[in-house]
This record gives C-alpha cells, structure tokens and sequence, in this order.
C-alpha cells in the first residue's frame, strides 16, 4: 500500500480490494471502495479523496482488538442486503469493513481467521466464522431460535446506531484518574488501568 509507513517489524499478512467502512458517507466512498491491508500488526485503511488520491490512512492496532474467553471480538456479518461485512470489536469502537469483491463472503473469513491466528495462535471458531444470514430451517426450534437471532440482532443494530450518534466526551477515569474519551452511554475500558468506565452524562 504506497504511502503507508510500516513499522520495522511490520509485514502484510492479508490486502482484500473494493472495501469501504460501514457508515462512512463521504461521497468518494460511497462510488468507490479501498483496499484494506491486515499486518502482523495494524488493520490499515486508506481513506480517498475525489480523484481516488490518499488522503489520510485510518490505523487500528491489532493489539486493540477485543478478546473475551480466549476469542478475538471479529466475525463474518452478512446480515444486512446480502453484504458481507468484518465486523470487528476494538476496545473503544466497532467497525464494519463491507467487502464488495465476488469472493466476499470467503474473504472475510480468512481475515476472521489470520487475525485470530495473529492473536491466539488458533483459527477462529465456527460462531464467529458462521454468517449471521445464513442457515436453514430445520424444525420449530431452529425456527426460534433464528427469530430470536434476527430480534436481536436487529436490537444491536440499533444499539450500535445510537451509539455511533451518540458526541464523544472526555472523562477521567475512577478508579485511576487518568483521563479518558468515549461516547456517551457506552462502556470503554481504561487504557491505563483495565478498569471498566460507562461514560455518562
């Protein structure tokens, strides 16, 4: 990715074309996608101006990737007008990569699973893998439990949309005084002493 600095021990792990971060309405965006670039360190994104120009690279460390119970927070999402999307929890934000190739759907599962690799040293599990669009209906309880998917999915959509609208706010951190920023009603985690913060008015 020309213009990019890499770090020193820094190498490319994964590039996929045609991908655009989920919400951004700019209007280079919204007719063009970008390549996104996995390292042995950073999620890389460059963001374009009009004439297909780099004007600036969003960077987002792989070392801020949320990790519950030994699983990196990144799966497939394909929930939404057959899209298929990487999802990914950092610690302070979530961001949805739409990836426009043909291959997309498989795509986004080797980056599920090479970010997983880069930070567990194990592929991703098949939850995380799975497409939150797909499946059959096989009998009345898988019937339910895809309604109950669906719901709420549709609740964490909405949560996350609000979320997003919601002004980011400086605080200081209780438990360590240092100081800290976040969206108001969210959650973060305190990059100084661990401590979970929900930011409030």
């Amino acid at each position: 990715m020309a213009g990019y600095a890499f770090g020193p021990d820094e190498t490319v792990v994964l590039r996929a074309q045609d991908v655009k971060i989920d919400g951004d309405s700019s209007f280079f965006s919204s007719t063009s996608g970008s390549e996104l670039m996995l390292t042995n360190q950073n999620i890389v994104y460059p963001h374009k101006g009009v004439f297909g120009k780099v004007k600036r690279y969003s960077v987002w460390p792989l070392s801020s990737i949320r990790i519950v119970d030994g699983t990196p927070q990144c799966r497939l999402d394909s929930s939404e007008f057959m899209e298929h999307k990487l999802e990914v929890s950092f610690q302070d934000e979530l961001v949805s990569f739409v990836f426009g190739s043909l291959e997309a759907k498989k795509e986004v599962r080797s980056w599920v699973n090479q970010i997983s690799l880069l930070l567990v040293g194990h592929e991703a599990s098949e939850e995380n893998l799975r497409s939150t669009g797909a499946g059959a209906f096989t009998d009345i309880d898988s019937v339910a439990e895809t309604f109950g998917s669906i719901f709420g999915s549709f609740e964490n959509a909405l949560a996350r949309k609000r979320a997003e609208e919601a002004p980011i706010v400086a605080r200081y951190c209780p438990s360590c005084n240092a100081s800290i920023k976040g969206r108001l009603g969210t959650t973060i985690t305190c990059p100084y002493c661990d401590a979970n913060v929900t930011i409030s008015e």
